[in-house]
């Protein structure tokens, strides 16, 4: 089972693509994907939630912050 801390998560983009990864997009059929309403289209252009945590293929990565 996988532990995520969700203090990590930001609240304000999806949760799919922070907890299972960047290929969430792919493995789903998401109503959203392709609109201005993605909720995750900044997580995969810049790879960092709004929180600063790296999200990686598999989800957030652990103890990865961006560098400010």
């Amino acid at each position: 089972m996988r532990h995520v801390d969700t203090q990590k998560l930001s609240k304000e983009e999806c949760w799919g693509i922070q907890i299972y990864g960047l290929n969430h997009c792919k493995n789903i059929n998401c109503r959203w994907q392709g609109l201005s309403a993605c909720a995750g289209k900044i997580i995969v252009k810049t790879g960092y939630n709004s929180l600063g945590f790296k999200v990686g293929e598999n989800g957030l990565a652990q103890d990865k912050t961006k560098e400010v």
